[in-house]
């Protein structure tokens, strides 16, 4: 199976060409620019340096959230236009599963934290690549509380490792067995292509899988996933003025109509 997968929700840019289990090439960039400016020249180049056409995609994936709200919404536009264009199917990959992936044989709760500011962060916690405690946005406080509850809950001598932007917050609020993991603040689009490989692992069965995937994940349903009230929503909500809540889903096939 052939995928392309990226990610742009982080501070950097990051796409990678996947094939039958394995890395064929990659590429990384955190120089300052914005992804609106690197993004797309990087796949293009990725694609054509080793000579491979988009039409043999055999699906694309993107983190799909939560983190910068304009690099997600960057990301996800390039690829839900590119699958939409090839017929191919999108695949959605949370932002914070990624950037745990990389850990997921530690027997240690993994908690990927990216600084949203004043002491908040969007958080989730994951024991051996599993979703323990569901992400969100909240106040440092708050995110310790749940890690705490569940490492009493399930094993009270269990490490928990902080990663990611947000990490070092919590560190003062974990008094007893917490860490930080240096070298796990970036999203690698390599973890991004094998978590949507093993997505894709879950439909093996089928007579055609192509179809099965494309039916289950349409390029018309990717969407962002933020976790959090955008500024503009927030400060209309400031200044009185009714917003509308919009229910928010990673994956819905429900939404195409």
């Amino acid at each position: 199976m052939k995928i392309l997968a990226c990610d742009t929700s982080n501070r950097a840019c990051s796409s990678c060409l996947f094939s039958d289990g394995k890395v064929v090439d990659a590429r990384f960039l955190n120089n300052g620019l914005t992804h609106s400016q690197t993004f797309m020249p990087q796949v293009h180049d990725l694609m054509e340096s080793n000579g491979e056409k988009y039409e043999n995609l055999d699906a694309l994936a993107c983190t799909v959230g939560p983190g910068s709200f304009t690099g997600i919404r960057i990301g996800v536009s390039a690829i839900k236009t590119m699958a939409l264009v090839l017929g191919k199917p999108a695949i959605p990959v949370s932002s914070l599963a990624a950037m745990a992936y990389p850990l997921s044989s530690e027997n240690a709760l993994v908690v990927p934290m990216i600084d949203c500011r004043n002491r908040r962060a969007w958080a989730a916690g994951y024991y051996h690549g599993k979703e323990v405690i569901p992400e969100g946005a909240s106040e440092v406080e708050k995110i310790a509380e749940a890690c705490l509850s569940w490492r009493a809950e399930n094993d009270p001598d269990l490490k928990i490792i902080l990663i990611g932007s947000g990490g070092k917050m919590l560190l003062d609020e974990i008094s007893e067995n917490g860490e930080f993991r240096e070298g796990f603040d970036e999203i690698h689009s390599e973890a991004v292509a094998k978590m949507a490989e093993e997505t894709a692992g879950a439909f093996a069965g089928e007579k055609d899988l192509s179809k099965a995937l494309l039916e289950k994940y349409p390029a018309g349903a990717l969407m962002p996933v933020y976790r959090a009230k955008t500024q503009a929503e927030r400060m209309a909500k400031e200044q009185g003025k009714d917003v509308e809540s919009v229910p928010i889903r990673y994956y819905s096939t429900n939404d195409i109509k």
